[in-house]
């Protein structure tokens, strides 16, 4: 079971709260083109659980109601291509976001994503996630950088579009410390 490259859940990120589930740092730039992003979250839940979690690539639509789909199309060991397809709206102009990647298991709880952009509406796309111990939590760092192929209105603006990245990061926390504990046997 492979989960993976929420490489979506950055582009439609973050609201707070539910359960013990909270967003230590967030930070979302704009610079040339590509969106930055990077998130510290810190949820009660095992470490093993998020990171099967993450790694079930056949069911990331449980991760976020922007993802439509997730599909494992091919796996080799530790790398395994994904293809995800997501919609994200903000006030009347909507996009789907299609993207397929390899994902990479680094091992010592990394996990780094590329997008092929031939195979893709964005023109680049790179992922790491980081899941670790510390205290009684599990501690989840991501960071992507993208760049899409679609057209970003100007009325939209990358405040905007930042705000929505952060707002969708947030609700997929929320969503994987909830199925952690719903399945506690993940």
């Amino acid at each position: 079971m492979k989960s993976g490259f929420l490489h979506l859940l950055v582009l439609w990120v973050l609201a707070l709260h539910c359960f013990a589930a909270e967003v230590t740092h967030a930070h979302v730039d704009y610079d040339d083109g590509h969106y930055l992003v990077r998130v510290v979250m810190k949820i009660e839940a095992e470490v093993d659980t998020v990171y099967a979690i993450l790694t079930d690539f056949d069911n990331l639509t449980s991760l976020n109601k922007a993802i439509k789909l997730s599909r494992l199309l091919k796996s080799d060991g530790k790398h395994h291509l994904v293809t995800i397809e997501a919609e994200g709206c903000v006030w009347f102009f909507c996009q789907e976001i299609i993207q397929t990647q390899w994902v990479t298991e680094r091992g010592n709880g990394y996990i780094s994503a590329v997008t092929l952009p031939e195979r893709s509406n964005l023109e680049y796309g790179r992922v790491l996630w980081h899941i670790r111990q510390e205290d009684e939590y599990t501690v989840i760092s991501y960071r992507s950088d993208v760049v899409p192929k679609f057209f970003v209105p100007p009325l939209i603006g990358t405040y905007i579009m930042k705000n929505k990245m952060l707002e969708k990061a947030q609700q997929t926390i929320q969503n994987i410390e909830r199925i952690a504990q719903e399945n506690e046997n993940y």
